[in-house]
């Protein structure tokens, strides 16, 4: 099928070079979020202490919630953009593209003021106690009250990334990590405003990515634009929700199971035992940025050519991330079989009894990382070719049809240990699924070529 000139190179570069173009910058970019999050974390654990770390996982399930509605409306939105563009379909691709921007700067808008006012009833819910509800309220009440500059931030980056600008988004991450850090350090240690200022030093650098981003629409070869003319929302927000839907399962998933992780270890193992996991939690983060990096570069060059036609450079992009994530995952579990004690040291000053918790768990919830990273691939893979509902029963797998009766079942029998062993069990199980829905992908749509 005919392309116009702007995304043509998307069609005829060759795969191997055009896959690490992408996955560089997109690496970087997933890198800096991570950073900055690990850089939260430390300056909370450091200057503010262990009941800190156990607030600021309290309230990851609703940052995942955020940024999970981010990547639902923007990879959604996008892979329907990008499989218009294959087809030569500008004026289609971007009447997705301003359905996608009036929806979720209106719902984010709303559900954001919402989330800041009623910040207390959501702590207990996601697991806080007394003991550390201030502490949560502090960080929630800007989380949630900014809420439209968090998942902005995340959605438009999807955007610029399809529409072939990866090295912006690269700039805006990187900018606004180094931003967040040195206000988090002032914030924390210099004004003393606590968890308080980790959100606001957190909400001000995203903003200051936003801004970064937002000059891609004044390039000449900029292909967005808004289109409000035959516009058809429901229609359109229909095969949004549906192409992004996996998105959403997989990040409110990972909040899911911080949510069951924090409840079952505060009645099997204490406040100790929750920030382990939150130190976990933070590390992942950083691991995670190499499968998103992969992931984020897998969607616009498959979806793309998938609208052209090009199922053999489909093909070969989806091996190529395949490999990069193996590579990546045999590294993190080395790390944590092999240094697990320096991993807690970075966070907070240990105590005897967070170390004797942290070196099991870490060494144990490490193994997850292979198997996780490929069924992150795979599910990514199934939703640039609009396979969403095979793409959302993996990340359904992942989070609830795997992992909650394993959560449930291991806690009772083992324990803390239990805890730790679900993820691993839960990613081994949702590949051996993964890889069937593979084989039946590649033997019907990918066979001929």
């Amino acid at each position: 099928m005919s392309s116009n000139n702007e995304s043509s190179i998307l069609l005829i570069q060759p795969v191997k070079k055009l896959f690490f173009q992408y996955f560089r910058s997109n690496l970087v970019s997933s890198m800096m979020l991570a950073v900055y999050i690990l850089f939260d974390t430390i300056f909370i654990g450091r200057g503010i202490g262990s009941q800190g770390l156990a607030a600021l996982n309290i309230t990851l399930p609703c940052y995942s919630l955020e940024v999970g509605f981010a990547q639902m409306m923007g990879m959604g939105g996008a892979t329907a953009l990008s499989i218009c563009m294959g087809q030569g379909d500008k004026k289609e691709a971007n009447r997705f593209f301003t359905a996608a921007v009036l929806f979720t700067c209106t719902l984010s808008l709303i559900v954001g003021i919402l989330g800041g006012i009623f910040w207390r009833p959501i702590s207990y819910l996601c697991g806080a106690d007394d003991s550390i509800i201030e502490l949560c309220g502090d960080y929630l009440r800007i989380l949630n009250g900014g809420a439209i500059i968090f998942v902005v931030n995340n959605f438009l980056g999807v955007f610029v990334r399809n529409d072939r600008d990866p090295q912006r988004v690269m700039v805006a991450g990187i900018v606004s990590c180094f931003l967040n850090i040195f206000l988090d350090y002032v914030c924390i240690y210099i004004f003393q405003w606590g968890m308080a200022g980790a959100a606001g030093a957190t909400a001000f650098s995203g903003l200051i990515s936003i801004l970064i981003m937002l000059t891609h629409f004044r390039k000449s070869d900029c292909q967005l634009q808004f289109i409000t003319s035959e516009l058809h929302l429901f229609s359109r927000l229909k095969r949004i929700f549906q192409n992004g839907l996996p998105s959403l399962i997989a990040e409110c998933s990972s909040g899911l199971v911080i949510l069951l992780f924090n409840i079952q270890l505060m009645r099997f193992g204490g406040v100790d035992s929750v920030t382990c996991y939150s130190i976990i939690s933070n590390v992942s983060y950083l691991f995670l940025a190499v499968f998103t990096g992969a992931s984020a570069t897998l969607q616009p060059l498959c979806s793309i050519n998938a609208g052209a036609g090009n199922y053999g450079r489909v093909k070969q992009f989806f091996r190529l991330s395949l490999l990069t994530v193996s590579a990546a995952s045999a590294i993190f579990i080395l790390l944590g079989e092999l240094f697990p004690q320096q991993i807690v040291a970075i966070f907070t000053e240990p105590t005897p009894g967070v170390i004797s918790i942290a070196e099991q768990a870490i060494r144990i919830y490490f193994i997850a990382f292979l198997p996780m990273g490929l069924n992150i691939i795979s599910a990514t893979f199934h939703q640039s070719l609009e396979y969403a509902r095979e793409a959302t029963m993996i990340s359904l797998s992942r989070g609830l049809i795997f992992l909650v009766p394993v959560l449930f079942l291991l806690s009772f029998l083992f324990g803390v240990n239990g805890i730790w062993a679900t993820v691993p069990i839960a990613e081994v199980l949702t590949l051996m699924f993964s890889i069937f829905l593979l084989r039946r992908l590649f033997a019907s749509r990918l066979q001929a070529d």
